[in-house]
């Protein structure tokens, strides 16, 4: 199963790269008179954004205050750790059990 998967990857990597690496190259001028035009062209654009700044307003203050967030995160932090030592508790009882079960076996069969 682990080998049809692997194929499958393989075969998809090789079918769609070689689409996406064509769909992402730039098409190449045809002479360089046109490639100095268009330097020429981006200059222009660049220096006319930079012109044309426009700052953003934003809010002005916080739309969730951050002593919230650190309690939330203090709660879930805590309530995994108490989860986990949960687990852990009854691990250790379930594991205690068998043991008394194992020592009561070898006993049993001593005794024989």
């Amino acid at each position: 199963m682990r080998a049809l998967i692997a194929a499958i990857v393989l075969g998809c990597t090789i079918l769609f790269t070689p689409v996406a690496i064509a769909q992402t190259q730039p098409d190449e001028p045809d002479a360089a008179a046109e490639a100095s035009g268009e330097a020429a062209a981006v200059e222009d654009a660049a220096e006319e954004r930079a012109a044309q700044f426009v700052g953003v307003r934003g809010p002005e203050a916080e739309s969730v205050p951050g002593g919230a967030l650190l309690l939330g995160a203090y709660a879930i932090v805590w309530l995994l750790l108490f989860l986990f030592l949960m687990r852990m508790r009854g691990l250790q009882r379930q594991t205690a059990e068998e043991l008394e079960r194992l020592s009561l076996e070898i006993r049993a069969s001593g005794d024989r």
